[in-house]
């Protein structure tokens, strides 16, 4: 691998849940290990489209990405948005999906880390203890990416656009630990996510804040009353 992956970036992957609990050294070795190449996007460019056939996991090095679908129609649907540290693409690999179900997309201008899935949870011959962890820390990877669809699921079986966005902000509201916080979303993008039309929600959110349930500007909200 070449020697500038080594950068503050991939340094700050120490603390990021596929990497956590390895020493700077053990870092260096096993982006080795794991066949690490890192590339730039710019910002709407595409990462992985829908059918793209890949063997790689990534990881979000600067910037944020957004997990998409889209129909025939052009109709778009947010699964994720996801910033620095956090890896897209394990589940399909995983499950043995040769072709993406999903696009990955720039949200912003980015550098993505990219590892070959295979080498993951094929370890070494040598069995390295990091190794080992890495595929300990994937498995939590995975488990918390299935907590996260389960939650979303959840969301969208509610019946009204009120209940999908109080749904939303609850649980946005117990991932910060605070009723006063900010949604990653923009209001185009929380339509995508939640799977609604972008004006209705805004009449929602609107009626929400004159009725004292919310209040907003922008991507912020408060919650003043959860039912």
């Amino acid at each position: 691998m070449q020697q500038s992956l080594m950068d503050t970036r991939i340094c700050g992957m120490l603390n990021t849940p596929l990497f956590n609990s390895l020493e700077i050294g053990e870092l260096t070795h096993v982006l080795n290990c794991l066949g690490a190449s890192t590339r730039s996007f710019d910002a709407k460019q595409y990462i992985v489209r829908e059918t793209d056939v890949t063997g790689e996991i990534g990881v979000v090095l600067s910037g944020s990405v957004q997990i998409i679908t889209e129909d025939a129609f052009g109709n778009r649907s947010i699964t994720a948005k996801l910033a620095v540290g956090e890896p897209f693409g394990q589940v399909y690999a995983s499950g043995n999906i040769q072709a993406s179900p999903v696009s990955v997309q720039a949200d912003t201008d980015c550098s993505i880390l990219f590892l070959k899935f295979h080498k993951i949870v094929s370890p070494c011959a040598r069995a390295c203890r990091f190794h080992s962890k890495i595929i300990e820390n994937m498995m939590g990877v995975l488990a918390d990416r299935n907590l996260m669809m389960n939650r979303k699921l959840v969301i969208l079986s509610q019946r009204s656009i009120r209940d999908k966005l109080m749904a939303y902000l609850v649980w946005q509201s117990e991932l910060q630990h605070a009723m006063d916080f900010e949604i990653p979303f923009n209001r185009d993008e929380l339509a995508d996510f939640l799977c609604v039309n972008r004006s209705a929600l805004s009449r929602e959110i609107s009626k929400m804040a004159d009725e004292r349930i919310i209040e907003t500007e922008r991507s912020h909200f408060r919650i003043h009353v959860i039912e």
